[in-house]
């Protein structure tokens, strides 16, 4: 499930980053808050305060506007070093190693940036960084946000190596904007855009290089913090199985293949197959459930013929329809009807 967003909070440190970026002062404060119904002691403030994601995607839009510059997505993503992100950086940084510090990140995201997931893959030479957003997005909030996804991951490798990261690539889902030659003074790795995914991949014979600012004993203080945070957030409690099944039932049987169901999901077929895989179960595993319950109910409530509920449920006959049946539940559909009689 999606949570909602008012039940997500943002830390204004990156409102905050994101004003020094476009030089603002305290008088015109208000115009990057425009429609947030937020004041400007939000931002005065020293100590840290938390906005919702409907008022932190407003600001972004409030920044391109005021700015008049596209590219200012890029600039402030720019800014985005491992420090920015709180005790999420802190366990970052002091990572043993780069495995360690970009699983970390991925599995703690959600306590800093709770509207994004990063899923990590393996390709035979890659580790795959891969980004998601769990919300609808205006297209140059979205292409700002991927920036910030790009940025932030060579933020991190770069950290840990101790130097500037050079061995990657980059894939982003936005058009090759206008503005393009700005990358190459922030983003030191080549990028690809026009793609089906937001995907940083890392040379996997980098990936347990030695962090050169390591530190076992505050990243185990770091690690424990994150943890308590990530326990405060609100619970996320609709499985993939439920989201696949709510999108199944609410349309034809038989309508969607496995691929439209994922597009739905703003997920391509690939993540879709692991996030179930994870739960135990598969795609076929969930379609075959919901065909069995609905026979069963089709069985029970109606005076429908076998032949009639197999062409309901999309069998193109009634002989597969009873095949299927018998796996199900070990008896055939005439034999489970006759039982409900008895």
């Amino acid at each position: 499930m999606i949570k909602k967003e008012k039940d997500w909070l943002i830390s204004t440190v990156y409102t905050r980053v994101l004003a020094r970026v476009m030089g603002m002062q305290e008088r015109n404060l208000s115009s990057l808050l425009r429609g947030t119904s937020l004041s400007n002691s939000v931002l005065i403030n020293p100590e840290e305060n938390f906005i919702t994601i409907e008022q932190q995607m407003r600001v972004l839009e409030n920044a391109r506007s005021i700015s008049g510059n596209d590219d200012i997505g890029l600039h402030f993503a720019s800014q985005l070093h491992p420090s920015i992100h709180g005790p999420l950086g802190f366990l970052v940084t002091s990572s043993p190693d780069l495995h360690s510090a970009i699983k970390a990140f991925s599995e703690y995201l959600p306590i800093r940036i709770p509207f994004g997931r990063i899923e990590i893959e393996y390709e035979e030479n890659w580790l795959l960084c891969i980004c998601e957003f769990n919300i609808e997005l205006d297209y140059y909030v979205q292409r700002m946000l991927q920036e910030c996804f790009a940025f932030i991951i060579q933020a991190i490798v770069g950290a840990v190596l101790g130097r500037a990261f050079t061995e990657g690539v980059i894939q982003l889902k936005h058009n090759k904007p206008d503005y393009y030659p700005s990358y190459r003074k922030h983003i030191y790795s080549p990028v690809y855009f026009s793609q089906t995914a937001n995907v940083f991949k890392i040379p996997k014979k980098l990936i347990y290089t030695h962090n050169v600012s390591g530190n076992p004993e505050f990243h185990i203080h770091s690690q424990r913090q994150c943890q308590q945070l990530l326990n405060r957030l609100p619970k996320n409690t609709t499985s993939t199985v439920d989201q696949v099944q709510h999108i199944l039932l609410s349309s034809p049987i038989g309508s969607l293949t496995e691929a439209q169901v994922a597009q739905r999901l703003f997920i391509s077929k690939r993540t879709l197959s692991r996030r179930l895989k994870v739960e135990n179960t598969t795609y076929r595993e969930v379609t075959e459930e919901i065909l069995s319950k609905l026979a069963v109910n089709h069985l029970q409530d109606s005076n429908l013929s076998i032949d009639s509920i197999a062409h309901i449920l999309g069998y193109n006959d009634s002989a597969a329809f009873r095949k299927a049946f018998r796996r199900w539940h070990v008896i055939s559909p005439s034999e489970y009807r006759n039982k409900l009689t008895q």
